[in-house]
């Protein structure tokens, strides 16, 4: 009688351990199960729904909309000059390689070219027509050659690039400057006098007025020459640029 309870009470406890066994690994596969069905969820969710935007430099509009096809809407920003072709996608947002959401824009700004104009002919004209002339081009002016040909003083007889050469705007262009046999002038003294009164005695020594800064001053009257690039007395050559400074009204007043 003791030994059939025994062996009852082991089948029980066995019994109860295998229940244990059995609750614990339904327990375990309801979690791998949830997992597995949660990575697999992401996994579509992603792959439907999140694109890899391409990389559309270079390209014209229309071969941009066949390759991003339906997955994405292409919106036309507007155009302007670049260093890509006419025509062409010079950028793009987002930018390539961006993971975003199908349908969603990609906006795309078209080149418009290389923004340059055809240097016109500079020859014979006076330093200060041809900063005037360049600087409507939005051309720069870069290095100033002088040389004495028997030309007219001060006069432009070569501009490096040459006339006609296509250049960017925003470039320098070197010019060349016949200065007659007139070689070394002493730089007047403009200091105190007005703008207008300072720039033609500058014109009558054959100098060329160059960059003008303006100054709020109160202690000078308005247009008063305050500063020059070249001190009174020094030898400069004809035809050199002079820059000056003259003051303007006081903000405060």
């Amino acid at each position: 009688m003791l030994l059939f309870r025994e062996k009852s009470i082991v089948i029980l406890r066995s019994h109860k351990m295998n229940k244990k066994i059995i609750i614990t690994m339904s327990s375990l596969a309801i979690i791998a199960g949830i997992f597995l069905a949660g990575n697999v969820g992401l996994k579509f969710f992603f792959h439907d729904y999140l694109y890899e935007t391409p990389n559309l430099k270079g390209l014209k509009i229309e071969e941009a909309r066949t390759l991003v096809g339906s997955n994405f809407k292409l919106v036309h920003m507007g155009e302007h000059y670049s260093e890509f072709k006419k025509g062409e996608i010079y950028s793009q947002l987002p930018i390539s390689q961006k993971h975003i959401k199908k349908g969603r824009p990609i906006k795309v700004w078209i080149s418009k070219g290389i923004d340059t104009v055809i240097l016109p002919d500079l020859k014979g004209k006076n330093m200060q027509d041809a900063r005037v002339i360049l600087s409507d081009l939005g051309i720069k002016v870069g290095r100033i050659s002088h040389t004495m040909e028997g030309y007219m003083n001060n006069k432009v007889i070569g501009t490096d690039p040459s006339e006609g050469s296509s250049i960017s705007r925003g470039s320098s262009v070197s010019l060349l400057i016949n200065v007659s046999k007139i070689k070394n002038i002493r730089m007047p003294d403009i200091l105190g006098f007005s703008q207008g009164e300072g720039e033609k005695i500058l014109r009558e020594k054959k100098l060329v007025i160059g960059d003008i800064k303006r100054v709020h001053r109160n202690d000078f009257p308005e247009d008063t020459i305050i500063d020059v690039s070249y001190p009174a007395g020094k030898d400069v050559l004809a035809g050199s640029i002079i820059n000056i400074t003259v003051t303007a009204q006081s903000e405060e007043e």
